[in-house]
């Protein structure tokens, strides 16, 4: 089991390279109309195509952007990319904006989401023929939720130097780190959605025809008075599909035969649903996940795959080179939907993953994190809400204080250590959310509610309000955006091109695909 201490990593002249940690964000947000509705148009011209543009795409819908940067060093750089993304993408709506939260706006019915369309080609069909899957398996309501995935990784000059120390070979050590990081992360993260969830409130159309248990709000809302997160539970990214995989991230081996299984393993539901309706293919199989990116989880050990390959395959020949978290809502307070004390706060989180000592996760207490999981995006907020660790039955605050205090050591030798006292980021980050705490109204979530409740307001109008808000923030910034509308101009020829090509008959290409996973 790897572990080093804060006075280790002193000592072996590494901590310098804590500078150095890579970042990179990946962020959903839904197209609006001036009144406040879900786009019906296809994806701007002016944003390039989303099979082949590196920083603008689409996730499940036409309608939902995904805006995507490069990895940086600093946190303020990858933020200042993304908001001239933001910038970009603004000056090339027509007369649309972005929804700012991560519960989408009233959806009268699921055939006003439109599936994201990314031409005829192969590769093209491919991410469409996915999408319809998650729509017939889920709905396409629940694939209208936005989020950010945050892309986290150390230095390789961090890890190499850990790595001699451990003598063990770079690939072994980095898959036993960021494994070790994951299972913590499962036993920690949810304090990130007790002090940042922000989606406590549904509109009532998002859960039409749905089983739930939340109350009215107003007569257009349901909400849950302590929740935190409701796109993190049952009525968001949930697949009861998946609720018996309980996928094991003790080994880099049984986490890609865990994975393994639910790619090749039937599913009696999908099964019965079929993969042709009216001669039109409705799903890539009818295994519990289809593919990779289906596995719905806080966290994923990740490596970038060439196009064409299978992601499982290529972790297990090359190893994990970054860890993925899943479970970011949309910061309703700033248009680029994250702010940097946010990621700051989500680096000390992953240290003290990393610090901490990280055994392996049985089954019962797997099962117990799922528990501690749902109990916090539910009831998060609730003064006498308590859960079970590995050191007994506690409450959330108290639990959640004994946490931020150890990561308050790592945000000390952040600053003295590692920033060498140029400022106080680090621990300026934790000192306040140690008030967020002690009243749990300060949190998104309470914020959220409390300003809806206050103004006595819909969601509907709260995310538009602020919708046009973010609209006319953006509407005064000025940028260079020549090299983003020469990416997008690059990217349309890229697929013009893929889509000349010849093409093998697509079941032929998506057996070939299938049969890829060694």
């Amino acid at each position: 089991m790897i572990r080093f201490s804060l006075e280790e990593i002193k000592k072996s002249n590494a901590a310098s390279e804590l500078n150095f940690i890579n970042r990179g964000i990946e962020k959903e947000s839904l197209r609006i109309d001036s009144s406040g509705k879900i786009s019906q148009k296809s994806h701007p011209p002016g944003l390039g195509a989303a099979l082949t543009n590196p920083y603008i795409t689409t996730d499940f819908s036409e309608a939902l952007l995904e805006l995507v940067t490069p990895t940086f060093n600093s946190a303020s750089e990858c933020l200042e990319f993304l908001k001239e993304l933001h910038v970009f993408v603004n000056q090339n709506l027509e007369e649309e904006s972005l929804w700012p939260l991560s519960m989408p706006c009233s959806i009268e019915s699921e055939e006003d989401i439109p599936i994201g369309n990314y031409g005829t080609s192969n590769q093209g069909m491919m991410k469409t023929v996915y999408r319809r899957g998650l729509s017939n398996r889920y709905g396409s309501m629940m694939q209208a939720i936005a989020g950010i995935h945050y892309n986290f990784s150390f230095s390789d000059k961090f890890l190499n130097a850990l790595a001699d120390i451990s003598a063990k070979e770079i690939k072994e050590f980095k898959n036993e780190v960021y494994l070790g990081i994951a299972r913590n992360f499962r036993r920690y993260g949810w304090l990130y959605l007790l002090l940042y969830g922000s989606s406590p409130v549904a509109s009532k159309t998002f859960a039409t025809n749905r089983v739930h248990d939340l109350q009215d709000l107003n007569t257009e809302d349901l909400f849950k008075p302590h929740s935190t997160s409701l796109r993190m539970g049952d009525l968001g990214y949930i697949s009861h599909a998946q609720d018996s995989l309980n996928i094991s991230y003790n080994s880099i081996e049984e986490y890609s035969s865990d994975l393994k299984n639910a790619l090749k393993t039937t599913y009696e539901e999908y099964k019965e649903l079929g993969e042709f309706k009216d001669g039109e293919r409705v799903q890539l199989n009818d295994s519990i996940i289809q593919i990779e990116n289906e596995y719905y989880s806080t966290i994923r050990p990740k490596r970038v795959c060439p196009t064409g390959e299978r992601p499982i395959n290529v972790l297990n020949k090359e190893g994990i080179d970054y860890l993925e978290l899943r479970c970011i809502d949309l910061n309703p307070n700033s248009f680029i939907g994250i702010s940097e004390e946010q990621i700051y706060f989500l680096d000390l989180l992953i240290l003290y993953s990393f610090f901490t000592e990280s055994p392996h996760i049985s089954e019962a207490e797997s099962i117990q994190l799922f528990k501690t999981h749902k109990t916090v995006v539910n009831e998060g907020r609730k003064i006498e809400a308590s859960i079970t660790t590995l050191q007994g039955d506690t409450s959330i605050k108290e639990e959640a204080l004994r946490i931020l205090s150890g990561m308050k050591e790592i945000a000390d030798f952040m600053d003295k250590e590692v920033a060498e006292g140029a400022n106080s980021k680090w621990s300026d980050t934790i000192n306040n959310q140690k008030k967020v705490i002690e009243n749990l109204d300060l949190s998104f979530s309470g914020m959220l509610l409390n300003e809806i409740e206050n103004k006595q307001i819909t969601l509907q109008e709260y995310g538009l309000n602020l919708s046009r808000a973010h609209k006319e923030q953006m509407d005064n910034l000025d940028i260079d955006n020549r090299h983003f509308s020469n990416s997008s101009q690059e990217s349309l020829l890229a697929a013009k091109k893929i889509e000349e090509e010849p093409q093998v008959n697509f079941e032929v290409y998506l057996k070939d695909f299938l049969d890829k996973i060694s």
